[in-house]
C-alpha cells in the first residue's frame, strides 16, 4: 500500500509534502485529503478533504467503472518494473475524460519518468531508497519527444519545429 510519509514529484520538477492520508485499520476516516481503494469506496462521502482513488493492476479501468469527476487524484500503483500495465490505464482515463491528477506510485524512479508523463500522469512518488532530486533533474533529460503522446499530442517533428 501506498507510503505517505514519501515526497511527491511534480511534471515541472518541483517538490512536495503529500498531503493524502490512507484510512487507518480500524475503518476510521481521517480528517483531510484522503486516498482510497477500491474496496473503500463506501467511504467516499465521509471524506471531507481532497478524495484519491487508489488503483492497482486488479482494479484495470477497462473493467471497472468509475465515478471519475468525484476524484481530485488517481494513484496508479507500478507492483514492479516489469508491469507496464500503469502505463495503459493513464491513458484510459485520459481518453476516458480524467482531468484530474493522475498519481504514479510503487516501483517509480529516475528513467521511468519520462515515459509516466507522456503517459498522462502529473505527479509522481519515488520509490524509497531512491534520489527524489537526481530523479527531478531526470525529468528534463528529454526536451523534444519524437512520438505523440497523451501528454503530447502533436510531436516536434510533425509542426516543423
Amino acid at each position: 500500500m501506498l507510503n505517505t510519509t514519501l515526497q511527491v514529484l511534480f511534471k515541472d520538477g518541483t517538490i512536495a509534502d503529500n498531503t493524502y492520508q490512507v484510512i487507518a485499520e480500524d475503518g476510521v476516516v481521517p480528517a483531510g485529503d484522503v486516498v482510497l481503494t477500491t474496496a473503500q469506496l463506501d467511504q467516499l462521502p465521509n471524506v471531507q478533504g481532497k478524495k484519491a482513488l487508489y488503483i492497482t493492476v486488479n482494479d484495470s479501468p477497462e473493467t471497472h467503472q468509475f465515478q471519475l469527476d468525484a476524484f481530485d487524484a488517481i494513484f496508479i500503483e507500478f507492483a514492479g518494473f516489469n508491469d507496464g500495465r500503469g502505463y495503459s490505464f493513464a491513458a484510459l482515463l485520459r481518453r476516458q475524460g480524467y482531468q484530474g491528477e493522475l498519481r504514479a506510485v510503487g516501483d517509480i524512479f529516475k528513467d521511468v519518468l519520462n515515459y509516466l508523463k507522456r503517459s498522462g500522469f502529473d505527479t509522481f512518488v519515488v520509490k524509497e531508497g531512491k534520489n527524489i532530486q537526481e530523479a527531478a533533474a531526470g525529468l528534463q533529460d528529454f526536451t523534444n519527444p519524437y512520438q505523440a503522446s497523451t501528454a503530447v499530442p502533436q510531436a516536434s517533428y510533425q509542426t516543423g519545429a
